[in-house]
């Protein structure tokens, strides 16, 4: 009965129509799954090896998602396996939670018990911006990641940066799951610090929503960034249903690339792509991902799920992936293939123009202006509600080649109501 109260929830939540296309842009809650049956989560040693990229339509129990509901219950289940055997356990909202503005910048302290920290954001609001609520970008250590400011700014758009080090340090050494501030409070979380990261962006998101005053549009929240916080802002929309628009820039191995398809790139061109092997960095305790996605280092076929699925969980709501071919370390290749079949969900629920891709050859995490129509355009729709401009269905990659019969074998379905 919760999975069916679920489901009716979700699209009460917007519309009234029976079409699937209908189904919500954004959500008002964090999690909207909590409360779905998870799947059983077995043993390494009884995983089976699947050369594949995993068919996300499947579930734990053999059958095939064929509804709404149960997609519902399969994205719960997507999600559980990623916690499990990748990422680690994402906290909910802690006990503790205050949130005031001063001026410009969000105060907050957080944590459970004795133990709590304080976070800060600034809010940078156009200087022409209506005396109202308007849409907001929040970016990891930059107000706009590595979009360009003034495409944001031109547009109403406010921008906030999530400071990633009053959760965990961004820094490459000296770090462990030991260490920051969210290991104080969480001491026995089984969160890499990519899900802590993601939850220190939930937290800003808590505080917009205790400061109305602060005049942002809740129904209208962005998230972006580049390289690992291009991946930080892929789980941050993955696990945040409260993310209308998610825009992971350059996020390579751990973020819009498979681990499988990774790992079989650097075996066929005898160059390093952030693998298993590589993005988990070279010390046991580099702590972005959960410990035990160390034990498929060497066996990433035997993973349950992989990363076309994260991309996966922010469906039904918008996303677009920017990529770059410059790079091999990153493996554009890996996330083309990804994306297609991560978009067979939006397919399936009816909605493949709230899912981009748009490819440069460019410098990592430097701006293309070839990137810009296909960013205008998704700020348009789903910041700005604008349905009249350039359409949302893109998908621009030059791997056109790959071989989506050997990694993309499982049917799509059309999901009934």
């Amino acid at each position: 009965m919760k999975r069916i109260a679920l489901v009716i929830g979700l699209v009460a939540a917007t519309v009234q129509t029976a079409a699937v296309a209908d189904l919500p842009l954004v959500f008002k809650q964090e999690d909207t799954s909590a409360s779905n049956l998870k799947p059983p989560l077995p043993p390494f040693s009884e995983l089976p090896s699947i050369a594949y990229l995993p068919d996300p339509f499947r579930m734990a129990n053999g059958k095939r998602v064929k509804t709404l509901e149960n997609w519902v219950q399969r994205r719960a289940e997507i999600r559980a396996m990623l916690e499990h055997y990748d990422v680690g356990k994402k906290p909910e909202k802690p006990s503790i939670f205050h949130a005031t503005l001063e001026g410009n910048t969000i105060h907050m302290i957080v944590g459970e018990g004795a133990n709590t920290f304080a976070m800060t954001a600034t809010i940078n609001r156009p200087a022409d911006a209506p005396d109202r609520a308007i849409p907001v970008l929040i970016g990891i250590n930059s107000p706009s990641g590595s979009l360009p400011p003034d495409l944001i700014a031109s547009r109403g758009i406010a921008a906030i940066a999530f400071k990633t080090n009053e959760v965990a340090s961004s820094g490459f050494s000296g770090i462990s799951y030991e260490a920051g501030n969210f290991a104080k409070v969480y001491p026995d979380s089984t969160a890499g610090y990519m899900i802590r990261w993601a939850w220190g962006v939930s937290r800003i998101i808590d505080a917009l929503e205790a400061l109305p005053q602060a005049k942002l549009d809740l129904s209208h929240i962005a998230v972006t960034g580049c390289s690992y916080a291009g991946k930080a802002a892929l789980y941050a929309g993955a696990w945040d249903e409260r993310i209308a628009l998610t825009i992971p820039q350059e996020s390579g191995g751990g973020g819009t690339i498979s681990w499988r398809y990774s790992d079989m790139l650097e075996n066929r061109d005898s160059v390093e792509v952030e693998n298993l092997i590589h993005a988990q960095g070279g010390s046991v305790d580099f702590p972005w991902y959960s410990r035990a996605l160390r034990q498929f280092t060497n066996a990433p076929e035997k993973l349950p799920v992989d990363h076309h699925e994260l991309i996966a969980l922010i469906a039904p709501r918008a996303v677009l992936m920017i990529e770059s071919t410059r790079v091999p370390r990153m493996g554009a290749e890996a996330a083309r293939v990804d994306a297609l079949a991560a978009r067979e969900v939006w397919k399936a629920l009816g909605v493949a123009d709230r899912m981009g891709v748009t490819e440069e050859d460019t410098p990592h995490c430097q701006w293309h202006p070839g990137f810009t129509p296909d960013l205008e355009a998704y700020l348009d729709r789903f910041m700005l509600d604008k349905t009249a401009g350039r359409s949302t269905d893109i998908l621009r990659s030059r791997f056109v080649g790959v071989d989506r019969a050997k990694w993309i074998p499982w049917q799509t379905p059309v999901l009934k109501r």
